[in-house]
């Protein structure tokens, strides 16, 4: 550090206290708990891994079903994004709302509702069609991380999609090309680096899914579920944090690979500004075939909240159909404190995230301060670390002193506030590069120092950053599983754990009435985002 930084630095204590204050709450709830994960086996412990059947088929299992996951959601969501980007395609503003509902349902729901659709005593496949199939095991985790993922691919793909100029579809029918050369020659390969980077985010999900696997799997083993296994049954706290280690290998490639990829391509096609003109008219065949295949994909969209809603006034799951209030009066006789206790978390780790995260992207942003990239790493980490490493690093770390936070709220809410930190930080990033640099210099032409300058300038300049990043954050908090269920005790229950416990309890009811008041929240919380930011929201993944 030079002798001018830190003339620099003790010119204004402001900044460098917030900017000691930021460092030391990444170091110590970001980099401490993943250090405490890695360094809690010991050598023996890794070098036992070759030879644990179990833990080497849950690796495989875990890499076979990020492949087959993967290729089908992007597959889907490909055609998808392809089909809402044709402007003359029927329904399309619907179709682009329906796809987007799975990011904001809990992460378990999908599989659960499907259960109660598609499984043995299903509205469907019993009910329906007469029919008993067993939907747990790899299959039935397939057709779920499919449907819960598709949206990923589909927001990336019909991005890029956007982006290509109508212009060439024009010259290229000109020329006489039919339609199907044209999506092979020019729409798709300019695609090309949407879909890759697509594969790339939603494989980094279907890895790090919980929710849907710990529901439907059954006895197909799975790192993100095995770690949870490890300790809920055997109490083995050294096997839990080998397993997250295993995850955590592909699941950082592929985040390093997603980011390098993203930021290596430019998806613009023309540059400069032009009159906009209409797509060309889609064949009728291709159009219809399209429109065929978003009914279909909006159907399985559909039956994820009629099953949750459904079972949750039905008197007796696949027996008697009978409408009845029962199964909610006991899912909030038994689980209302704990979505209380939900809401409450979810706030308070929403308000820690947005806070910290426009402080570090305001820290950042300066060029007189020391070690800026590594805030910026610490920052950006959390979101290349699975839930369930981040469950299991806070048990680690924090179940003994100097520090000990297990069995309070506190340690809900600061793992899942530090675990929301990249998406609030990356937000606040690229807005306070719109931001001209010439009003912060004339505030401080005035003598304000930084944290005025953050405080009178830019914090009500990044409102609306702060805005997303609160509500985005309290909504993947109050529906987070794979996270607290590490860190729940008796004394700081939450409504996703409640719910896990129904339905592994056989209450099925209570667990969709409780299910579908957590759903009312979220997409409360989606309405009031649209509401005060208009439709910039993002949504994100929830796990």
């Amino acid at each position: 550090m030079s002798v001018r930084t830190i003339r620099r630095m003790a010119a204004d204590p402001g900044q460098t206290a917030a900017f000691a204050a930021v460092g030391a709450l990444l170091l110590l709830f970001v980099l401490y708990p993943s250090f405490r994960v890695l360094i809690t086996p010991g050598l023996r412990d890794y070098l036992a891994i070759p030879a644990n059947a179990r833990w080497l088929q849950a690796a495989r299992n875990s890499l076979v079903m990020m492949v087959l996951s993967t290729a089908t959601a992007t597959g889907v969501g490909f055609l998808y994004a392809f089909a809402i980007s044709r402007q003359d395609l029927p329904l399309r503003r619907l179709f682009q709302t329906l796809s987007v509902l799975p990011l904001f349902a809990p992460p378990f729901m999908v599989a659960f509702s499907y259960i109660l659709m598609f499984g043995r005593q299903g509205m469907i496949t019993r009910g329906l069609l007469g029919l008993d199939v067993n939907i747990y095991g790899w299959p039935g985790l397939w057709l779920v991380q499919t449907v819960a993922f598709f949206p990923f691919a589909a927001l990336i793909i019909g991005a890029v999609l956007d982006q290509i100029t109508p212009t060439l579809e024009h010259a290229a029918r000109n020329l006489g090309a039919h339609e199907s050369a044209v999506i092979r020659t020019i729409l798709f390969p300019l695609a090309r680096p949407g879909v890759a980077a697509a594969m790339l985010v939603v494989a980094i999900s279907v890895l790090a899914d919980f929710g849907n696997a710990v529901v439907i799997a059954g006895g197909y083993p799975l790192l993100a579920t095995e770690a949870w296994f490890r300790i809920e049954g055997l109490a083995d706290l050294n096997g839990a944090a080998v397993v997250v280690a295993i995850l955590i290998v592909p699941t950082i490639g592929l985040f390093l690979l997603e980011r390098f990829w993203v930021s290596r391509r430019a998806y613009t096609t023309v540059a400069g500004k032009g009159s906009p003109i209409a797509r060309p008219a889609t064949p009728p065949l291709i159009k219809w075939s399209l429109f065929g295949v978003c009914v279909l994909v909006s159907i399985l969209v559909g039956l994820v909240y009629v099953g949750v809603i459904a079972g949750s006034v039905a008197t007796t799951w696949g027996y008697n159909w009978t409408p009845t209030l029962h199964h909610w009066r006991l899912g909030i006789a038994q689980g209302g404190a704990q979505l209380l206790n939900s809401l409450k978390v979810g706030a308070w780790s929403a308000l820690v995230t947005s806070a910290v995260a426009v402080v570090a992207a305001f820290i950042t942003s300066r060029r007189d301060l020391p070690l800026l990239k590594i805030v910026d790493f610490l920052a950006v980490l959390p979101a290349a670390l699975p839930g369930v490493f981040i469950g299991v690093g806070y048990l680690l770390a924090f179940n003994a002193p100097p520090l000990i936070l297990a069995g309070t709220e506190w340690i809900l809410v600061l793992a899942l506030a530090f675990w929301h930190i990249p998406m609030g930080y990356q937000a606040a990033v690229a807005q306070l590069k719109q931001i001209d640099k010439s009003i912060e210099e004339a505030a401080q032409n005035l003598g304000a120092p930084g944290l005025r300058v953050l405080w009178d300038v830019y914090v009500p300049l990044l409102r609306p950053a702060f805005t997303a990043s609160f509500i985005t954050a309290f909504i993947r908090a109050v529906t987070n599983l794979s996270i607290v269920v590490f860190l729940v005790t008796p004394r700081n229950l939450v409504a996703t754990y409640s719910i896990l416990s129904m339905i592994g309890g056989g209450f099925w009811g209570a667990a969709a009435a409780l299910t579908t008041a957590l759903l009312a929240i979220t997409l409360a919380g989606v309405a009031v985002a649209r509401l005060l930011l208009g439709r910039g929201l993002r949504p994100m993944a929830t796990a």
